[in-house]
């Protein structure tokens, strides 16, 4: 295929990629990667269900299929709202590992604040609003669906922000951030580039690019709201980041190629790095 043929393919691909999500990232401060409205949506742990958010004329229908694409229900609610991206490679949250629960996101600040709806999954049927002033973006959600993680961002455009937990049993934000106490409370930066999940659905892991900086895993766990980030001996282009992707396999997270050569592992349990090939 000529230069520009393929040219012309990656950019094709781009818009797509832009309109399956609504563009959702572009209104949010910091290193937020929006929403998907539209696309495939989000699937259950045994693949069983899947969820997809589409929206027309200021209302967003939430659909229930199953395995063979079959609806199973529907709900509709008020405004625009989607899947929440967890990173920029696509990867997606909301769900929680127990099934009962559906967090959805508003792409943009209305009004000042930024707008999260809970869902049973059972009915599709509206449990909490959440409406925080500010730039706020979704993070993750605890196994059980009572603890929901949020991205504060410091300001529009800034790369700075720190996690934050609410707990959606009793509707209250926690007052206190959600840090590494290795870094003294430092306010984080970067952009999430990938996101793996360990089986138990306890442990999230993003993989975090940090221009000026070493790129760095962050390891939450959404039960106890506890988080720590690990450093990685990254010595290229940072920009190569994206080319990574991530897999729980026991007790180790390992992060490979696209291709699939392997890069590093980490110990989960003493969160230790084993790199295996430049630039790691």
């Amino acid at each position: 295929m000529p230069a520009l043929a393929r040219l012309a393919v990656a950019l094709y691909a781009l818009v797509a990629m832009l309109v399956a999500v609504g563009a959702a990232g572009a209104g949010k401060g910091g290193p937020s990667p929006g929403v998907q409205i539209g696309g495939k949506g989000i699937a259950s742990n045994n693949a069983s269900l899947r969820y997809v958010a589409r929206v027309s004329a200021g209302q967003t229908t939430v659909t229930a299929y199953d395995a063979d694409g079959g609806i199973l229900r529907r709900g509709s609610l008020t405004g625009i709202l989607g899947i929440p991206l967890v990173a920029f490679d696509g990867s997606l949250g909301g769900l929680a590992h127990n099934g009962r629960s559906l967090v959805l996101a508003s792409p943009d600040v209305i009004a000042g604040r930024s707008r999260f709806v809970v869902l049973s999954t059972r009915t599709l049927g509206l449990q909490r609003t959440i409406a925080l002033r500010g730039t706020w973006s979704y993070d993750a959600l605890s196994p059980d669906g009572r603890k929901l993680y949020l991205v504060e961002h410091a300001a529009a455009g800034s790369p700075t922000y720190r996690v934050r937990a609410y707990d959606l049993a009793r509707g209250k934000l926690l007052r206190e951030a959600v840090i590494d106490p290795r870094q003294g409370g430092r306010a984080m930066t970067g952009a999430p580039v990938t996101r793996a999940t360990a089986q138990n659905g306890i442990w999230a892991y993003t993989l975090y690019q940090k221009p000026g900086g070493l790129p760095f895993v962050h390891a939450l766990h959404t039960m106890r709201g506890k988080a720590l980030c690990i450093e990685l001996p990254w010595r290229g282009n940072q920009g190569r980041l994206f080319d990574v992707r991530m897999r729980v396999q026991g007790r180790q997270l390992i992060l490979t190629k696209l291709g699939g050569v392997q890069l590093a592992t980490i110990d989960t349990r003493e969160f230790v790095v084993h790199a295996h090939e430049n630039p790691l």
